[in-house]
C-alpha cells in the first residue's frame, strides 16, 4: 500500500513538473527543435565572420530556452525545500516526544543488561581463578590433562567439569576422588622408595667392600710398582753416567779438532764441521793438513787477488783525478774563451799575446832546427812587439 502511493505521489510530482515547463514553452518538442535546427551548426572557417554570427544568434536562442527552465525548476525547488523544512521540523517534534519516554525505558534496560554482563563477567572471573587454583592442586598431586581431562590413576574428569563444578561439588565429590588416588600411588611410590633405599644401601655396602679390596690390591701393587721403578731408575742414572762421560769425550774431542780446523776451513766447506768427533784419527790428521795446504794457498792467492785490486783502485784513482784536472782545465778554459767572447777587441788582444807570451823556446842540437828555433823567437817578438 505504501509503494502504491509513493508511485502515486512521484507520478503526480512528474506531472506537475511536466506542466509548469509547458506552461513557459519549454517542451520536449521546443528541446528537439533546437536540436534540430542548431545542432549541427559549425564555422565555414576559422575566420568566416558570418557563420559566426549565425551561431551567435543560435546560442542566444538556446540560452532563452535555458533560462526559462532553471526559473521553473528554481521555482518548483523553493516550494519542495519550504514542504522538507516543514516535515523535518515535525519529524524533530515528534521524535523528541517519543525520547522522553523512550530513553528512561532504554535506560533501565541498560541498568539490567549491565548488571547481567557483570555477575557473568564475576562468575567468569570466578571459574577462572578457581580453575587455575585447581589445576595447581591437581597438578602438585601428579595429575596430568589429556584429550581434555584430568587423569590421576582411576580418577578422570573433564577439565570442563572440574572448571565449572560448583565449590562444594569440588570440595566433596571431585576432589576426594584424586586426593584417594594420590595417597594409592603415594603408598606405592614410598613403598618403592624404600625398596630403593636399601638395594643402594646394599650395593652401597658390597661396593664399599669391593673397594677396599680394590685399595688393599692397589696398595701391594704400588709398592711393586715402586720397588720396580726404583730398580729402573738406578739401571737408568748409571746408564746415564755413561752416556754423559761418552758426550763428554765427544764433546771434548769435537771441540778440540773443531779449534784445529776452523782456522783453515772457517766456512766449513767440504767438511761436517759438526761431527768432527766421528773421525778416526789418521782420516781427521789427513784432513787438517789438507785444509791447511788449501787455506795457505787460497791466503796466497787472496794476497795477489787483493794487490791486484789495490793497484787497479789506485790506478783508476789516477785515472779519475786525471780527469777531473782535465775537466777543470776545459771549464776555465771555456770559462775564459766564453769571457774573451764578451770582453772588447783590446781585452782579446792583450789576452792572445799573453798566450803567445807564454810559449816556451826549446834548445835545438841540429843546425837545422837552431835556425828554426831562432826564426820562431824572431817571429813571436816582432807578434809582441805590435
Amino acid at each position: 500500500m505504501e509503494t502504491t502511493n509513493a508511485e502515486v505521489i512521484e507520478l503526480s510530482l512528474e506531472k506537475t513538473i511536466e506542466t509548469k515547463l509547458v506552461q513557459s514553452n519549454v517542451t520536449d518538442a521546443v528541446l528537439s527543435a533546437l536540436k534540430e535546427k542548431y545542432g549541427n551548426m559549425k564555422l565555414k572557417a576559422i575566420d568566416d565572420k558570418e557563420s559566426y554570427l549565425e551561431i551567435k544568434v543560435a546560442a542566444r536562442e538556446c540560452a532563452k530556452v535555458r533560462t526559462l527552465a532553471v526559473k521553473v525548476c528554481k521555482e518548483g525547488r523553493e516550494e519542495a525545500v519550504k514542504v522538507q523544512k516543514e516535515w523535518i521540523a515535525t519529524e524533530k517534534r515528534v521524535v523528541g516526544k517519543v525520547a522522553e519516554v523512550e530513553d528512561a525505558l532504554d535506560a533501565e534496560i541498560e541498568r539490567f543488561d549491565a548488571n547481567v554482563a557483570r555477575l557473568e563477567a564475576e562468575e567468569k572471573e570466578r571459574q577462572e581463578s578457581a580453575y587455575i587454583n585447581r589445576q595447581a592442586q591437581l597438578t602438585k598431586m601428579g595429575a596430568v590433562y589429556e584429550d581434555g581431562s584430568f587423569n590421576l590413576g582411576s580418577a578422570s574428569f573433564e577439565a570442563s567439569l572440574i572448571k565449572g563444578s560448583p565449590e562444594e561439588t569440588w570440595l566433596e565429590s571431585v576432589l576426594p576422588k584424586f586426593q584417594a588416588e594420590y595417597t594409592k600411588i603415594a603408598a606405592i611410590e614410598l613403598k618403592k622408595e624404600q625398596e630403593r633405599v636399601a638395594a643402594e644401601a646394599e650395593t652401597k655396602r658390597q661396593q664399599d667392600e669391593f673397594e677396599k679390596k680394590q685399595a688393599e690390591f692397589k696398595k701391594q701393587q704400588e709398592e711393586f710398582e715402586r720397588k720396580q721403578q726404583e730398580q729402573e731408575r738406578i739401571e737408568k742414572e748409571k746408564q746415564h753416567q755413561i752416556e754423559l762421560a761418552e758426550q763428554k769425550r765427544k764433546s771434548d774431542l769435537q771441540s778440540k779438532r773443531f779449534s784445529l780446523l776452523l782456522p783453515f776451513n772457517p766456512s766449513g766447506t767440504d767438511v761436517d764441521m759438526v761431527n768432527l768427533w766421528n773421525l778416526g784419527e789418521e782420516v781427521f790428521d789427513a784432513l787438517l793438513q789438507t785444509k791447511k795446504k788449501e787455506f795457505e794457498a787460497n791466503q796466497l792467492e787472496q794476497k795477489r787477488i787483493a794487490e791486484e785490486k789495490n793497484n787497479a783502485a789506485i790506478e783508476l784513482a789516477k785515472q779519475e783525478a786525471i780527469k777531473k784536472e782535465q775537466q777543470r782545465i776545459a771549464e776555465e778554459e771555456e770559462k775564459r774563451q766564453a769571457e774573451l767572447e764578451a770582453a772588447t777587441d783590446k781585452t782579446k788582444w792583450a789576452e792572445f799575446l799573453k798566450e803567445i807570451g807564454n810559449v816556451s823556446f826549446f834548445d835545438m842540437k841540429s843546425t837545422q832546427y837552431r835556425a828554426k828555433m831562432t826564426a820562431a823567437r824572431t817571429k813571436i817578438n816582432e807578434i809582441l812587439g805590435l
